[in-house]
């Protein structure tokens, strides 16, 4: 049928910047100490080196919520027909909220389709790449998901560390 609208691909919500089509759809509030809590915009905003600029000295994924198309084999958490990280967020984490959060990604989002409500009432507490992570983060967030100490955002045309 020519009239029908082309199916929106899955999304991750928890991709890195550099994905094809990664948009912003959230930016963290609050600090480590007190707990940081995602702050959803109403409308995903399409990454650009501006916006990637912004974060700095931050990697982008400290403070902001990127959604991008699922990988899915390309991505380790994926394994086959499953998000992992989505199943360990709804089983490991507890709730942060009662009710869904507003998120304008919710209709596409791999997690919300995989483990429905119980992924939103804990999403607002992930942070994709935390550099100071406790034992209950590093294990919710898998094998190769820390990012290193180190790590500073290097917008392009900043010379390598």
């Amino acid at each position: 049928m020519a009239n029908e609208a082309p199916e929106k691909p899955i999304l991750c919500p928890s991709a890195q910047p550099d994905v094809p089509d990664a948009k912003v759809f959230g930016v963290m509030t609050g600090n480590q100490e007190a707990g940081l809590r995602v702050g959803y915009l109403n409308e995903p905003q399409p990454v650009t080196p501006e916006i990637l600029a912004a974060s700095a000295p931050a990697a982008p994924t400290e403070v902001m919520r990127i959604a991008a198309p699922c990988m899915g084999h390309g991505c380790g958490h994926f394994d086959g027909s499953n998000c992992r990280l989505a199943t360990r967020i709804a089983t490991m984490l507890d709730p942060v909220v009662r009710s869904l959060p507003r998120c304008a990604i919710r209709p596409t989002c791999r997690w919300f389709r995989q483990e429905g409500p119980d992924a939103c009432f804990r999403c607002p507490q992930v942070v994709t790449d935390l550099r100071a992570a406790n034992e209950l983060q590093r294990d919710v967030a898998g094998e190769h998901s820390q990012l290193p100490e180190t790590a500073l955002y290097k917008g392009p045309g900043d010379p390598p560390a």
